[in-house]
């Protein structure tokens, strides 16, 4: 792979402007825009090589580059591009290279050449402005004009794209993606209405747009400002959490926001709901409740997400509606126990009940409970009965981790519903269903609203659902509160798992997370024990003690491999006891030495821990996977991750996708693991300091749970039971369903 070369530091000067032509590509990526070039300056000078944000452009272009020279220990002189400002060619050896530089397939040298013959210098305005003209030159037929035209014009769209970003502040890489979604005539549409960027092209959000729309004197009450910020507003209400914000906040929010009066954004309401941009809507539930209630509004794609999966399982709920499994459930129950030896509690056994019995089953319950053992049991009862059972959870972690408990196939609840990447569609739907009868969804609390939709909606009547999770957890990182909603709706069968069977009870990990849940600060743990409270003065020496814990008294008192078996869990990031000073400190400590790479604010060196931070469907890498650096190529610019399963690589242009993993969140910590795990807990985390959020801490342990930090900050955790509120209205729309 070829990628961005590395500059060495030590040998930039200042900023220049260059102008030339490109002679030829070395290396270009469409996508992130990166591009390493051959570029011939008009003084006559010798070639030189230009890498940056380069892609959109072509062959024999004419450009002004502004960019620092550097040396490259491999690949010698070069130009570090920081803007680039393109021209159309004007002499005839320019439009030659550039009309035969694959601008268009099938026009090659020697067609450029008839082309210049008949139209000299101004072979590229005919194309442009008198394509009829075009049809004189020999062998270029008619679709071959057509595509001519529409590249001309294309690239030229880019060029005027280019221009007026850099003119208002912004780099070329967004050019191409621009024009590629806008069409011709970007630059006109963008002057019109910036905040279109906001909605239609990858990689601009409303704070870019917002920037733009004010270089370029677009009022500060302009409707299409009001509606973009608005919009935004119910954009990070959605990552928060929330599936609808009431219009009051709504309208404070985004009136904040903007530096606008809250009438203001009232009075374009009415035209993002006309334009299906948003829903609104009074919440569900009894009218004598409702009569009061603000409107709420939705981001269209999450109230039909919300709507469709109350629908979806409203149906799925509804009386006789779902057909019963071949089988006497009290019977097989019964074989299952003398066949396995074991005498189940009869939680377990209800949970078993239900499942085989009962269209939608909700079993619920935290560490050490039997959920692993219900599910062992459902996959040798269908089993036995020649049934097919599907597996299935939210992560690959979760995946992984149900197929080696159960010694059964288990799937991501995306390749279940074969997700199809190129179009963000799933295969599976309410018209192609999932085949089976019976589904199990493990760790169920990770469902945000428009996945548990799209589940919902793939399982027919006839395949019973099964959903396992623990709703003391912290809720899904997505939007809703699925399982909360399912349970407190009173719509489904629950079975609730209180009585703890896990090493007989003996494991302080399991107590002490039960402890939390019960309101109580855990026991400090003595010698012997699987879990402590480490005390410490402040926050920078709750730093210094863990970076002790973690490279040297674990591994000494427990065998641990740092790196690979213990894992820091943080509240926050910042802060001096946040995930990145952790990062830091414990990069330095288990991985020195070694030559760091600096890229989007990280440090990345071989034989890093890292993590991915976004879903990746075509190397089926995935939000949470962890990996170790294998290599990195500076000449060829990639970094390849060892992810246990596979090798991938990452071009430097994408490395915000990874992150250092020595210490991660506790949300991404979700449906893993870990043999040992380490929590810092300090008063300055105090924002995030709940007892869900403790509790999903300490449950990710298997082996050795360490907490360090100060009691206040502890106590103030434990003691916390806020759950951090979402608005959904899922609940309601059960009970409606179902009334």
């Amino acid at each position: 792979m070829i990628q961005k070369p590395e500059k060495d530091p030590s040998s930039t000067s200042r900023v220049d402007d260059f102008t030339g032509s490109i002679e030829r590509f070395t290396f270009r990526n469409e996508e992130s825009g990166f591009a390493v070039l051959r570029f011939r300056p008009e003084d006559g000078s010798e070639p030189i090589q230009a890498v940056g944000q380069l892609a959109q452009l072509v062959e024999g272009q004419q450009v002004i580059i502004s960019g620092q020279r550097s040396v490259h220990a491999r690949f010698g002189p070069q130009i570090q591009v920081e803007q680039v400002e393109a021209r159309l060619p004007s002499s005839i050896e320019g439009i030659q290279a550039y009309l035969a530089s694959s601008l268009v397939k099938g026009i090659g040298p020697a067609t450029a050449k008839r082309l210049t013959d008949a139209f000299g210098e101004e072979t590229l305005q005919v194309i442009e402005d008198e394509p009829k003209r075009l049809g004189q030159i020999k062998g270029l037929g008619q679709k071959r004009i057509d595509e001519l035209v529409a590249a001309v014009r294309a690239q030229k769209d880019v060029t005027e794209v280019m221009v007026f970003l850099r003119t208002h502040g912004l780099g070329p890489g967004l050019a191409a993606r621009i024009v590629k979604r806008l069409g011709s005539g970007a630059s006109a549409l963008i002057q019109a209405n910036p905040y279109r960027l906001a909605d239609d092209v990858i990689g601009v959000g409303f704070k870019t747009a917002d920037r733009l729309a004010a270089s370029i004197g677009m009022d500060q009450d302009a409707s299409e400002r009001l509606e973009a910020g608005t919009l935004y507003i119910l954009g990070r209400a959605a990552r928060d959490g929330h599936c609808f914000l009431p219009q009051p906040e709504l309208e404070n929010r985004s009136a904040e926001l903007l530096g606008v009066a809250g009438e203001q954004v009232r009075a374009v309401l009415p035209d993002l709901v006309a334009s299906g941009k948003a829903v609104q809507e009074r919440p569900p539930g009894p009218p004598v409740l409702r009569e009061d209630s603000p409107m709420a509004f939705y981001p269209a794609a999450l109230h039909q997400a919300e709507w469709g999966a109350a629908k979806r399982l409203g149906e799925l709920l509804v009386p006789g509606a779902a057909r019963s499994l071949p089988l006497d459930a009290e019977r097989a129950l019964a074989w299952f126990q003398s066949r396995s030896g074991m005498r189940l509690p009869e939680g377990q056994q209800q949970a078993i009940l239900s499942a085989l019995e009962n269209p939608v089953t909700v079993i619920t319950g935290g560490p050490g409970v039997g959920k692993t053992t219900i599910i062992r049991a459902l996959a040798e009862i269908l089993s036995a009965k020649k049934m097919t059972l599907r597996l299935a959870a939210p992560t690959g972690r979760a995946a992984k981790r149900l197929e080696e408990s159960t010694d059964r196939g288990a799937s991501t609840i995306h390749r279940l519903l074969e997700f199809q990447a190129g179009i963000g569609t799933f295969l599976r739907n309410s018209e192609e269903p999932l085949a089976g009868d019976m589904l199990v969804v493990d760790e169920a609390s990770m469902l945000d609203i428009q996945l548990a939709y799209n589940l919902f909606r793939a399982v027919p009547p006839g395949m019973k659902l099964v959903l396992v999770g623990d709703i003391n957890q912290l809720p899904a990182v997505g939007p809703g509160n699925v399982l909360g909603d399912l349970i407190t709706s009173g719509r489904a069968a629950v079975v609730e798992l209180t009585e703890i069977f896990r090493q007989h009870g003996e494991s302080k990990i399991i107590s002490a997370a039960h402890d939390i849940l019960a309101g109580q600060v855990p026991d400090k743990g003595d010698e012997g024990s699987d879990f402590f409270f480490v005390e410490s003065k402040s926050s920078s020496h709750t730093r210094i003690l863990l970076r002790e814990l973690v490279a040297e008294r674990i591994p000494k008192a427990f065998g641990l491999d740092p790196r690979r078996e213990v894992q820091v869990l943080c509240p926050m990031y910042r802060g001096e006891a946040g995930a990145d000073a952790i990062n830091r400190e414990l990069q330095d400590r288990l991985n020195p030495g070694k030559e760091t790479l600096e890229r989007f604010g990280k440090s990345f060196r071989v034989g890093d821990k890292v993590m991915q931070t976004k879903n990746d469907y075509e190397t089926e890498v995935f939000n949470g996977d962890s990996g170790r650096i294998d290599r990195i190529e500076k000449g060829d610019s990639y970094l390849r991750v060892d992810f246990g399963d596979r090798m991938v690589d990452y071009p430097f242009t994408d490395l915000d996708q990874i992150v250092p993993a020595y210490a991660i969140s506790v949300h991404r910590s979700q449906g893993s693991e870990y043999p040992a795990v380490v929590i810092p807990m300090s008063t300055d985390h105090y924002m995030m300091l709940r007892r869900n959020l403790l509790y999903t801490a300490v449950t990710r342990g298997k082996q050795l749970v360490v907490i360090v930090g100060s009691q206040k900050a502890l106590a103030m955790a434990v003691r916390n039971h806020s759950e951090g509120d979402r608005y959904s209205s899922l609940c309601e729309r059960l009970r409606e369903q179902l009334r």
